[in-house]
């Protein structure tokens, strides 16, 4: 596979990308930019991918992260972008299904973060790797959902993104696995568009009530 090294542009950090998958997308680098915490807290990163949320948020709040994916090839492209990064004390790449993540203790986490499959139906791609990072063969948003609030403390918090115009099923599923919505970003692509992204942060175990705020990226995202 035809592996290229990117610059993630944060303190010198790299990563390992096969330039004929689907790695990542600039909606995990603003959801690794979204995360916040303090220093010495512990971190899941569901469905890691080649680990760039796993590998940011370390960078930007000091948590120590297991990063979880089901797709062998992409952990194995993780692990050599962590060890690349003298990240192996801090960041724990494992292969496992979330749905079936046994070795991970209920209420252990302070933080979980999760770029889901957006996608349930249409066109897929022929490419396994590709096919499970985009449409939920392994991963619906509820299995998401659901894990997350299982290993979270009580207090822990949960950061997603998905799309804007999914952003009522996606409360609907935040609320009944007691996470409710705390700070809620919606991503526009330019001036005068509507959102095409929501980032959000719940809070397990908190009563409701929400900050939203809004960001405008320039350039050709989300279209």
């Amino acid at each position: 596979m035809p592996v290229v090294v990117d610059d993630l542009q944060y303190k010198g950090l790299t990563l390992l990308r096969d330039t004929e998958r689907f790695s990542y997308g600039h909606d995990a680098v603003l959801l690794a930019n979204f995360v916040r915490a303090k220093a010495g807290g512990r971190m899941i990163d569901l469905g890691t991918g080649t680990g760039v949320i796993a590998i940011l948020a370390h960078a930007k709040t000091g948590a120590s992260v297991l990063a979880v994916d089901i797709d062998p090839d992409c952990c194995a492209l993780a692990r050599q972008s962590v060890a690349m990064n003298g990240l192996e004390g801090a960041i724990e790449v494992m292969q496992a299904d979330m749905r079936e993540l046994t070795v991970a203790k209920a209420g252990s986490f302070d933080l979980a973060a999760c770029n889901p499959p957006y996608f349930s139906g249409g066109t897929e791609s022929p490419n396994p790797s590709r096919r499970r990072s985009m449409f939920q063969d392994d991963c619906a948003l509820g299995d998401a959902v659901k894990c997350a609030s299982r290993l979270l403390k009580n207090g822990g918090r949960f950061f997603i993104c998905y799309p804007a115009r999914l952003l009522a099923p996606l409360c609907a599923e935040l609320a009944a696995a007691r996470l409710p919505p705390k700070r809620i970003r919606l991503v526009r692509a330019g001036q005068g568009k509507p959102p095409y992204l929501v980032l959000i942060e719940a809070k397990k175990g908190a009563r409701d009530g929400a900050i939203v705020e809004e960001i405008t990226l320039e350039g050709t995202y989300g279209t």
